[in-house]
C-alpha cells in the first residue's frame, strides 16, 4: 500500500541510541570499557533491567531512570539524575550523534516527494534546548511531534493521533518507523503502516523502509 508520509522515532532512528554513546562517555571520563554498563538490545543477557523492560515490567522511561540512578555517582550527576545521565551520554559532536544512514534516508524520502516527520516521547525530557539547537533537527522534519510534556507517551494511541492530526493524512497513508516493538504495535493499532528499525541491522532496516514506500 502506497504512503504519502513517513514518521521516524527520534532516539534510535534519527540519532544513535544511548547504548551506542556509552563508550564515548567512558572515554571522556577516562573510565575502563564497560563501566557504563548499559547494553540493551546489543547484549540483553548482560542487562537485567532491559530484560525486565522488554517483559513489560516497566516503561522505557523507567528503564532510563533506573540506569541513571545506577550511574549517578560515577558521572557526578546533578539533582535531575536522568537529565544528567542523558546529557553526559550525548555530550558529543553532532556527527557522532546523528545516525548517518537515517539522515541519508530522510533525504531520499524527501526526494521521492514524501513528507518526513518525527514522533518522539523524549526530546524535551532528555535534552536541553541548547543541545537540540546544536543538533539542527527541528526544522528538518515536518512535523516534529515531541510528546515529552503532554502526559502522553507511545504506545498510547493518542500520541499517534496527534501526529496524524499534524500531518493531515489518514493513518494508512503514513509509515511509522521505530526501534521499539511496543511502539510499532501501538502504531499498527491506529492503522499506520510500520517498519521496525532494528538497531542491530541498520542497513536492512533502511532497506525495508525503501521497499515499503516503493519506487
Amino acid at each position: 500500500m502506497a504512503v504519502d508520509a513517513v514518521a521516524f522515532d527520534f532516539g534510535g532512528v534519527v540519532i544513535r541510541t544511548p547504548f551506542e554513546m556509552a563508550p564515548g562517555l567512558e572515554d571522556r571520563l577516562d573510565l575502563p570499557r564497560g563501566s557504563i554498563d548499559v547494553a540493551g538490545p546489543f547484549d540483553p543477557d548482560a542487562d537485567p533491567l532491559w530484560q525486565r523492560f522488554r517483559a513489560g515490567e516497566f516503561t522505557e522511561l523507567e528503564y532510563w531512570h533506573r540506569q541513571a540512578d545506577r550511574h549517578a555517582e560515577m558521572i557526578g550527576a546533578g539533582p535531575d539524575r536522568l537529565r544528567s545521565f542523558i546529557d553526559a551520554l550525548f555530550d558529543a559532536p553532532r556527527e557522532e550523534v546523528i545516525r548517518p544512514g537515517a539522515w541519508e534516508l530522510r533525504r531520499t524520502l524527501r526526494s521521492l516527494g514524501l513528507r518526513v516527520g518525527v514522533l518522539t516521547n523524549d526530546l524535551g525530557r532528555f535534552h536541553d534546548p541548547a543541545w537540540i539547537e546544536r543538533m539542527q533537527v527541528l526544522d528538518r522534519f515536518d512535523p516534529f511531534v515531541d510528546l515529552s510534556n503532554t502526559g502522553i507517551l507511545k504506545p498510547d494511541p493518542r500520541g499517534y493521533l496527534r501526529l496524524l492530526a499534524r500531518i493531515e493524512l489518514p493513518a494508512h497513508r503514513v509509515l511509522f518507523v521505530d526501534d521499539q516493538p511496543v511502539n510499532i504495535a501501538g502504531a499498527e493499532k491506529v492503522g499506520m503502516q510500520t517498519v521496525h528499525f532494528n538497531v542491530l541491522d541498520r542497513p536492512a532496516s533502511i532497506a525495508r523502509v525503501l521497499r515499503t514506500v516503493g519506487p
